[in-house]
């Protein structure tokens, strides 16, 4: 697949940009918008608040598959994302201690320390990504260090010097209290002022949640072999490829040549779930986006999606999402 650098994949954005929208300054946000081109459909929102502190919250839903090339910069920050949808993949063979290929995805959250460095990004179309990023520059974490009780042990390099060794580290699930915080960060009713007060404060909020949780942990490594890890991907794009009528677990080992307990273990070490889990994540996910467009019957998306008893398809769907395929019908939002 073609690796797109950031000038040609402006050039195709702009050539099919359909439309774009940008609200600025409102509910304390910079901006606020959306925009669909061949890539995605994506809205956004995004802060700045100073001091060096950057917050982005992005929906987008994945149109075709594409790889970029993407040149993070010498600037000293640390970075927190938080993946509440979808799966994102990364090629970057040039931080140790962390497999040259890995995926951040739906449910965990990451914290990481990549300046000067390039790297990969992989997109699958009929993702859909639901995803808070927190950019902090290191000079504002360290005014607080005397502040805080304790310091996560894998941080102390940066708190010292400018030189640390670079790090990604899937820190965690995320937790009901950060997924309420993100809600409150995405949909306050405030304003002005009082909405910047109040955005800051949850930012903090969210990110000492995540400094607590890190701890003394430390980077998730694969033990699979790289071969190995090949097949657990070709089998999750099958399941991908198959969502109304997927393989069973014995059929889509042998279609990717492992067998069924390395499949099993494979997905949950790389997805966090097992291959059920996965499969009906990913349909849930491919349902929310078709009750978004707001053309199909609830009866008829649980069909497109493999499920042919509605009942079962509107349990599964409240169980993902806290809301009813209904409601996600008639444009509720969830985080």
């Amino acid at each position: 697949m073609k690796i797109y650098t950031d000038k040609e994949y402006q050039q195709q954005y702009y050539a099919t940009l359909e439309y774009e929208e940008i609200t600025r300054n409102v509910r304390g946000f910079n901006e606020i918008g959306s925009h669909k081109s061949q890539w995605s459909h994506t809205q956004y929102s995004f802060l700045y608040l100073g001091e060096g502190i950057e917050v982005n919250f992005f929906e987008e839903e994945i149109y075709v598959d594409h790889n970029c090339l993407v040149e993070h910069d010498d600037q000293q920050c640390l970075t927190a994302k938080f993946y509440f949808q979808g799966n994102h993949g990364v090629i970057c063979p040039d931080v140790q201690g962390v497999s040259g290929k890995y995926q951040e995805i739906g449910g965990q959250h990451y914290l990481f320390y990549l300046p000067s460095i390039e790297e990969i990004e992989q997109y699958w179309a009929r993702d859909y990504l639901k995803m808070l990023r927190i950019q902090v520059d290191l000079q504002v974490i360290r005014k607080f260090i005397t502040e805080l009780y304790s310091v996560p042990e894998i941080l102390t390099p940066l708190i010292h010097s400018n030189n640390s060794d670079r790090f990604h580290y899937n820190v965690g699930k995320i937790t009901p209290e950060m997924k309420t915080i993100a809600r409150q960060i995405c949909y306050h009713p405030y304003q002005g002022a009082i909405a910047r007060m109040y955005l800051e404060a949850k930012v903090w909020e969210l990110l000492a949640m995540q400094l607590n949780q890190l701890g003394d942990s430390t980077p998730l490594k694969s033990s699979l072999k790289p071969q190995t890890l090949d097949c657990i991907y070709e089998a999750r794009e099958i399941l991908l490829s198959e969502l109304e009528n997927p393989p069973s677990i014995s059929q889509l080992s042998q279609q990717v040549g492992v067998c069924q307990r390395t499949l099993r273990r494979g997905f949950k070490e790389l997805f966090g779930t097992t291959v059920i889990g996965y499969l009906n994540q990913k349909r849930m996910e491919k349902a929310q986006q078709l009750l978004r467009q707001k053309q199909l019957s609830v009866s008829e998306v649980a069909n497109i999606v493999g499920y042919s008893h509605f009942g079962h398809f509107s349990t599964a769907f409240k169980n993902q999402f806290g809301i009813t395929p209904s409601q996600c019908l008639a444009g509720e939002k969830i985080i």
